[in-house]
């Protein structure tokens, strides 16, 4: 049985516009389902690095953004937004992310698409799969736990 889809992508781009202002214009939450985000991390001179490639750092951020997603549409920030950023999901926390660089990535619009292997009480497993749009071929290939506190 899947869990439930609880938050829309409109909801968790406002949760970032409110919560973290800092990053929220950098992405766009294109989808959410079952266990599911994709999520677009908008392209800007400041994430190259030397050779015109996007570096390795904004990459790890979209895989870290990407599944904290997944699990935010999970999970949900509960009903009211005044203390949204209090929720067990909004606190969730990453333990742990890997990262596999597999090529070079354009320099456009970078492109994750987030899973979720295991939604436990506490700890909460994912991947996430990174594309230049408009490409099929991956450049990155991310594992991540996270801590999820307790309601």
């Amino acid at each position: 049985m899947t869990a439930p889809m609880l938050l829309s992508p409109e909801a968790i781009n406002a949760f970032f516009a409110d919560h973290f202002p800092q990053i929220a214009p950098d992405y766009l939450v294109e989808e959410t389902g079952p266990m599911f985000a994709r999520v677009r991390q908008r392209f800007s001179e400041k994430r190259l690095r030397p050779g015109g490639t996007v570096s390795g750092p904004s990459m790890f951020e979209l895989a870290d953004v990407a599944v904290y997603v997944a699990i935010l549409a999970q999970v949900g920030v509960g009903d009211d937004p005044r203390t949204a950023h209090l929720s067990p999901g909004a606190l969730t926390v990453t333990t742990n992310l890997n990262i596999n660089f597999l090529r070079k990535p354009d320099p456009t619009d970078l492109v994750a698409e987030a899973r979720l292997m295991k939604l436990g009480r506490r700890l909460v497993v994912g991947e996430a799969w990174l594309r230049s749009e408009g490409r099929a071929e991956p450049v990155a290939h991310a594992t991540a736990t996270y801590s999820t506190p307790p309601a």
